[in-house]
């Protein structure tokens, strides 16, 4: 099996990213090996546009292609990254973070006061929304008490826990109020997740249907659940001439080939994350564009730690120690990224263990767990995935026969991602083949998946050692101890939590040559995309 070492990025404090774009360079390196102290690992040339050459030129609508819709856009309530990709040309939060650097956005200015429990948020007065009604503070609080409400189900409604009052001070003033020092407060109000919506469209209709309630370059003009969505130029953006396209038209197709074929014969212009083993092939044709090599998706087997046996971490633990990650890494992705042999987070990224918890497997140890949890002939189990999700279905694959080699007898259940949903919220499952996209900041992961009560955290698995030191982690201000903290954090989600994580992929957009102004942002964040425009 081949092994493909990846563009790395960096991580200091926030995660602060390098350019993910490789653009017409060479491929990753095919020879294993370990990260250099830059960042880097292999031979991948960095290159973007952040400063594309020549004038950028206004008009024409992109057509993204993407393997699967979205089931839920209300930018409160989604988990999906189809979401997040959407929904980022939409809405608009407070401030917005690229490569890890926090910007303006809806607020064109914040303070902070010296104790840390209180931030002050100046509105422009040019934010509109899709609706034609200014942005104001009184929409700023809506939002965020929208999202700590339990009736909308937000999945990160955790991370927002230690907000304990939101107050409009004029129409264009809002203070927020600390329970305590927030080391990722900017960063959380960064996120699609902390999206200021329109409060008229929200209570009328929902975000879930043909209208939005965003301010952002973009807005809805049509959806065909499944199949389409069309966005519109939104003339009265804030940021001068942008965006630059008068729209963007995404379609979704399941069919690795046909998204392929679709690419290279020029039916769209921007292939949103082809299939690993198209990659060498799109990267040859001279018609096309490629970038990418950075990681943003952790893929992982979630047990349901709310029923039996999984509810034992001896056999929790014989399923780590029985999984052998970079065969995992190699047949369900084509090499393309990094064995996870630790906790949630890549070694690069800020809060990780850097030492490996695990590597190769070590099946006599886990039979031996098993036998002292009292399953000394292993048992049956029933793993789901995604049906459409072909890398995830292979990762199942593999992960079926490794752990036959311990005596667990695995069942693939392959569903439609509307019915995973529906199961993975009600814990009507055993195993679940998943992902999770790297956020900002490990809070806004840490506490939606694996805290107790978080909207993320399938079966709901409780720790209180773990919850105590991410919770610890979000009020600790120096970069160091918080980073410790998180070590701490990850080593225990490893050894003894609910999820084997298994490995981060790579990333790669393709497009056509005419498609400039990529500006990718592994962190990972999609609003670029307001800045591409087409030389035609």
């Amino acid at each position: 099996m081949r092994t493909r070492v990846l563009t790395k990025v960096l991580a200091v404090g926030v995660i602060s990213a390098l350019a993910a774009g490789c653009g017409g360079g060479e491929p990753p390196s095919k020879n294993s090996g370990s990260s250099s102290n830059d960042g880097l690992s292999g031979n991948v040339r960095l290159q973007d546009e952040s400063q594309p050459a020549g004038t950028p030129k206004s008009g024409g609508r992109l057509r993204v292609m993407i393997r699967l819709d979205a089931n839920e856009l209300d930018p409160h309530r989604m988990s999906e990254t189809s979401a997040f990709v959407i929904n980022e040309q939409i809405y608009e939060s407070l401030v917005q973070s690229y490569r890890g650097e926090i910007k303006p956005a809806i607020a064109e200015s914040w303070t902070q006061s010296t104790d840390g429990l209180s931030v002050t948020f100046k509105l422009r007065d040019n934010a509109v929304f899709h609706s034609g009604r200014k942005v104001t503070a009184a929409d700023v609080k809506y939002s965020i008490e929208r999202i700590k409400d339990p009736a909308t189900r937000a999945p990160r409604a955790r991370s927002y826990e230690g907000i304990t009052s939101v107050t409009a001070v004029d129409e264009r003033t809002v203070e927020m109020k600390l329970a305590k020092p927030n080391a990722a407060i900017l960063t959380l109000l960064s996120t699609a997740a902390s999206s200021i919506v329109d409060r008229s469209v929200a209570e009328a209709g929902g975000l879930n249907g043909s209208v939005d309630g965003g301010s952002g370059p973009f807005k809805i003009a049509s959806r065909v659940t499944g199949q389409a969505i069309k966005l519109d130029k939104h003339a009265q953006y804030w940021e001068p001439g942008v965006p630059y396209l008068d729209g963007m038209d995404f379609t979704f197709n399941p069919d690795d080939n046909a998204r392929a074929a679709a690419v290279r014969s020029g039916t769209v212009d921007f292939l949103w994350r082809p299939a690993p083993e198209f990659i060498d092939a799109l990267k040859r044709d001279e018609k096309l564009k490629w970038y990418g090599g950075s990681g943003s998706l952790s893929l992982h087997l979630r047990l349901n730690t709310s029923k039996a046996p999984y509810d034992n971490v001896k056999v929790r633990q014989a399923i780590f120690l029985a999984l052998d990650r970079q065969e995992i890494l190699n047949v369900a992705n084509s090499g393309f990224g990094t064995a996870l042999n630790a906790g949630y987070l890549p070694p690069d990224r800020f809060g990780a263990v850097q030492e490996p918890i695990y590597g190769k497997a070590d099946i006599e140890k886990a039979k031996a767990l098993l036998a002292e949890a009292g399953y000394p002939n292993g048992f049956e189990a029933k793993l789901m995935v995604i049906a459409t999700s072909a890398f995830q279905v292979r990762s199942a694959e593999v992960e079926q026969q490794q752990l036959a080699k311990i005596g667990i007898k695995v069942t693939i259940e392959s569903v439609e991602s509307t019915i995973a949903d529906t199961k993975t919220k009600s814990a009507d499952f055993d195993m679940y083949q998943s992902g999770f996209g790297l956020t900002y900041d490990p809070d806004e992961r840490f506490t939606a998946s694996f805290l107790s009560g978080g909207g993320l955290n399938y079966g709901n698995w409780t720790d209180q050692e773990y919850e105590n030191l991410v919770v610890q982690a979000r009020s600790e201000m120096d970069k160091d101890k918080r980073a410790a903290l998180y070590q701490q954090a990850e080593k225990i989600l490893a050894e003894r939590g609910p999820v084997a994580m298994t490995f981060l992929n790579a990333d790669f957009d393709v497009v056509q040559k005419d498609v400039m102004g990529y500006q990718g942002d592994p962190t990972p964040t999609y609003r670029f995309y307001r800045h591409i425009w087409l030389d035609r």
